[in-house]
């Protein structure tokens, strides 16, 4: 408490701000560099890398840190993981680098969150939010792509590709619906208070929830 902070200059470096956002890390692993490599993740570091991605909320963010992995996956909806039931329950009890993807697939084959748990020990938050993600991916190929439905991918944190994938379109097609409806990006700033102090040092990264501002006591949408 007395040191001082140097983002705010002003509160001591103890200061404990409140967040308005949500940081996701994932460790990059690169076995196929290393065919006969132990895959099985346990205490030693085997990742050759990670990622970090910031977003309103936790799936988009998860969702936004996939993509960063550059390993051409787009999100939860690609690669299934086309194994037998056994297999599947392997690739959840184990640790290996897929994990994600075992969850992902188990989801849509009908396990209950509480059996993934069991195999897991995952905390239900998170499998709760992949859950959600996983969900969206029935509701996006059962339905026209109308504005609602596009913005609703995007806050989650679908990709243009990932919605292709889904559509069986293109993702131009995506891309010039999306610009279509207006549904762009919006860049918020991360200065680690919260709005509480002044941040001499700010940084910034997008989303797609809508800014929201206040006049005279009335809430706005950036189009009004």
């Amino acid at each position: 408490d007395e040191l001082k902070n140097d983002i705010t200059r002003f509160t001591p470096a103890s200061f404990e701000p409140s967040i308005d956002y949500v940081v996701v890390k994932i460790p990059r692993f690169d076995f196929r560099k290393f065919p006969e490599a132990d895959r099985t993740l346990t205490t030693m570091m085997k990742s050759v890398g990670e990622v970090m991605a910031i977003g309103r909320t936790f799936k988009e963010a998860l969702l936004k840190a996939i993509r960063s992995l550059e390993l051409d996956r787009y999100g939860l909806s690609f690669p299934r993981m086309n194994v037998s039931d056994v297999d599947l329950v392997k690739g959840l009890r184990v640790p290996n680098e897929n994990r994600l993807w075992y969850i992902a697939e188990a989801i849509r084959r009908g396990y209950p969150l509480e059996e993934i748990y069991e195999y897991t020990r995952i905390d239900p938050w998170f499998l709760f939010n992949i859950e959600e993600i996983v969900r969206f991916e029935s509701v996006l190929k059962e339905n026209d792509l109308t504005e609602d439905l596009l913005r609703r991918a995007k806050e989650i944190g679908y990709s243009d590709r990932e919605i292709a994938q889904i559509k069986g379109i293109s993702e131009k097609e995506v891309r010039e619906l999306r610009r279509k409806f207006g549904i762009r990006p919006a860049f918020k700033g991360v200065d680690t208070c919260a709005g509480e102090f002044v941040a001499y040092t700010p940084y910034y990264y997008s989303s797609y929830e809508k800014p929201y501002y206040t006049v005279e006591g009335k809430t706005l949408l950036d189009e009004d």
